[in-house]
């Protein structure tokens, strides 16, 4: 165990309400290990992390931000596509559907800041 970064053990003795409790905010959480879960804990404690956002919530976003960033390379792409084949005729629309996702992206990116800060 010498050569592991976590070398350490800490053994607790708690009531079956509390371990309940721990377990559920932890799978909550986003955590799958005890040892991540409690490092998360106590960085809360310190005020290094914000009470309220979990690692799933931010999963989420960031999986929210991405396909929507997928969605636009599709367009940017289809775009791109129109413009080559016909060089002299394209229309403001494809351009005004981009900006419609890039606000889009936008929104989920300051959502995500929201919640980080």
């Amino acid at each position: 165990m010498a050569n592991r970064a976590r070398d350490k053990v800490i053994y607790i003795r708690v009531d079956e309400a509390l371990k309940k409790r721990f377990d559920r905010i932890k799978e909550a959480s986003g955590y799958k290990g005890n040892a991540d879960f409690l490092n998360y804990l106590l960085d809360v404690y310190d005020g290094k992390r914000v009470d309220g956002v979990t690692l799933k919530d931010i999963r989420e976003l960031l999986a929210q931000a991405v396909h929507e960033m997928k969605k636009q390379g599709v367009n940017i792409n289809q775009i791109a596509y129109t413009i080559n084949i016909y060089p002299g005729v394209f229309s403001d629309i494809q351009f005004q559907a981009t900006n419609v996702f890039l606000k889009k992206i936008e929104d989920l990116l300051l959502k995500i800041t929201e919640k980080l800060l």
